[in-house]
């Protein structure tokens, strides 16, 4: 499967967010971001991760450790 690919803090925050099952919204208000900012930083993390969906890059980020 390779290495890891390398993400930010804020993309792995992102991450940890979505593993948790909360909303782009519910991130955004977590970490202080827009509602948009974070959908940023989640089509960025879903293109490092060869990611097609928030289910798919959560599998992932639990399979190379970025997320527990």
């Amino acid at each position: 499967m390779g290495a890891a690919p390398t993400l930010t803090a804020r993309e792995i925050q992102v991450l940890e967010g979505m593993s948790h099952g909360r909303s782009n919204a519910e991130i955004g208000r977590e970490l202080f971001l827009s509602e948009d900012t974070v959908k940023t930083h989640a089509r960025r993390l879903f293109k490092k991760l060869g990611a097609s969906d928030r289910a798919h890059a959560v599998a992932l980020g639990f399979r190379w450790g970025l997320v527990r």
